[in-house]
């Protein structure tokens, strides 16, 4: 039984039992929840006190360590017959949720996978939303994931959400079939700071950045970021729309201006007198505007939002209580 020739670095953690005691059958990505390279997998996992490993981890630059031999059982799903039957993959990612991983992980994790596919004999991935069925491997289910063992969100919420889109792609290439055409679509832009053009994904220089709100045409697609004529942008912060050649599909599916200003408007209404102000809040606001502290747009009014005056009386109430 070989290791992948994709691995750069062979640390072997001493947390494993040889020979593993099934066939490789199984693949089971995780998260990382920190953003490793391949010299900090390895001398995190080869850690006795550790007590735990994996066959292989992918460093955020995308480079693959060999940390328990594919021929012996890592010590990773918090379930030995799991990890018996299962390639363990220990994926760099974000500390934070969703447990993110950039787009060089994501490409080296589509590599691998294919890669063990090949040299173990599995000539298909399949993903299933459904415990039971992963856990039983019915219907063909041979990727499984950490949280159906133990109670941890592993492997985060960004893979697990991807695991049928990861097997697809792993899918294209053990069948040799090329991705197919591919068929742009809008997308809008969807953060409240703007999202950046960068000159290549991840790591490029930031070329401009488009307010949120912004449609783009995006023209192809790398891991989870796509290109828009201009230069690279993170699809988490793109909504899909349509389809490019579809205006009509499109023009229903963006919401104007007016449309937002109005759903807007009716979830957090404009006060403009102290009369207006719901009663929970009007003796404060009043106090307010007696003293000064507001003083309105002009006209005689206030021009307060619903938040607004959430605001201003979460802040007189905290300031009097201290």
């Amino acid at each position: 039984m070989s290791n992948s020739a994709l691995s750069c670095k062979r640390v072997i953690s001493p947390n494993r039992n040889s020979p593993r005691n099934h066939k490789i059958d199984t693949i089971t990505p995780h998260c990382v929840v920190g953003q490793m390279g391949v010299d900090a997998l390895g001398s995190e996992f080869s850690r006795e006190s550790k007590g735990a490993s994996c066959n292989y981890g992918i460093g955020y630059d995308g480079h693959i360590i060999t940390v328990v031999d594919e021929e012996d059982r890592s010590w990773c799903t918090s379930s030995g017959e799991n990890d018996n039957r299962a390639i363990t993959i220990e994926c760099a990612s974000d500390a934070f949720y969703p447990y993110a991983i950039n787009a060089n992980v994501w490409k080296s994790l589509i590599k691998l996978c294919a890669d063990i596919c090949r040299r173990d004999g599995i000539k298909k991935l399949v993903w299933s939303t459904d415990k039971y069925t992963r856990m039983n491997h019915l219907n063909g289910c041979n990727i499984t994931v950490h949280r159906d063992y133990e109670n941890k969100s592993c492997p985060g919420d960004y893979i697990y959400n991807r695991l049928g889109q990861i097997a697809k792609e792993v899918n294209q290439k053990l069948s040799g079939a090329p991705a197919g055409s591919f068929k742009a679509y809008q997308g809008q832009v969807n953060t409240d700071d703007g999202l950046n053009c960068r000159t290549e994904p991840v790591s490029g220089s930031v070329l401009k950045t488009f307010p949120d709100g912004t449609v783009l045409t995006i023209t192809k697609e790398d891991g989870n970021w796509g290109y828009c004529g201009e230069g690279w942008v993170c699809l988490d912060y793109i909504n899909k729309i349509a389809s490019a050649k579809d205006p009509a599909a499109k023009e229903e599916s963006i919401m104007t201006g007016k449309e937002f200003k109005k759903m807007y408007d009716e979830i957090n209404p404009t006060y403009n007198t102290i009369d207006e102000v719901p009663s929970y809040w009007r003796d404060d606001i009043k106090e307010l505007v007696d003293k000064g502290i507001i003083s309105g747009v002009g006209g005689g009014k206030l021009g307060l939002t619903k938040s607004d005056c959430k605001a201003a009386v979460l802040a007189k109430r905290i300031k009097e209580k201290l």
